[in-house]
């Protein structure tokens, strides 16, 4: 089993580093990022489409069309890469893949990429504080990928490297409810 996870690892890693050099060929570093969070979202939301991809028996070609129509907005180099990594049964390799790239990508981009969440855009006011908070927090630059959710009511949801600040109405409300809750 050490072997497989050890294989996983070094597959993902190329995987990852050779997106990242398409991805500098063509200045697309960061917008990668972000396409490759959504194409991991899809896989993962999809045991259909999982299933489907990673059917040994389920021809080729059928699969590259699937990947063709799911994916058709995305970045050539990510369809390319997405689909050597589907041919050759690397599936399962995606969410390293994501971690590698992520990680090769600030590095080049000298920067550490930042998920913010929201009800509505971030106007460029708010965008420029959060980028002069953290980038002074953390001492590099910061880059804001930025995402609509609708279902936080309010507020804001800030998340990079496994960690998350959460000021959203929605988590306050579930806050004040289980204490509500314990109190009775």
């Amino acid at each position: 089993m050490k072997t497989s996870a050890v294989n996983i690892r070094a597959k993902a890693e190329v995987y990852a580093r050779v997106l990242l050099e398409a991805a500098q060929a063509s200045d697309r570093v960061f917008v990668l990022t972000g396409e490759l969070a959504e194409l991991l979202a899809t896989v993962r939301g999809s045991l259909e489409l999982r299933s489907a991809l990673s059917e040994a028996t389920f021809p080729e070609q059928a699969k590259k069309a699937i990947i063709a129509e799911i994916f058709s907005d995305y970045a050539p180099e990510l369809l390319a890469t997405f689909e050597v990594m589907v041919e050759r049964g690397d599936l399962a390799t995606l969410p390293r893949v994501c971690e590698f790239y992520y990680a090769l990508a600030e590095e080049a981009l000298g920067a550490i990429i930042l998920d913010v969440s929201t009800v509505v855009p971030l106007d460029e006011e708010l965008r420029q504080q959060i980028i002069t908070k953290y980038s002074s927090q953390l001492g590099r630059g910061v880059l804001l990928r930025e995402y609509i959710d609708p279902d936080l009511i309010g507020g804001i949801v800030l998340a990079s490297h496994g960690k998350r600040i959460d000021a959203s109405v929605s988590s306050q409300l579930e806050n004040a409810r289980q204490v509500l809750s314990l109190s009775q």
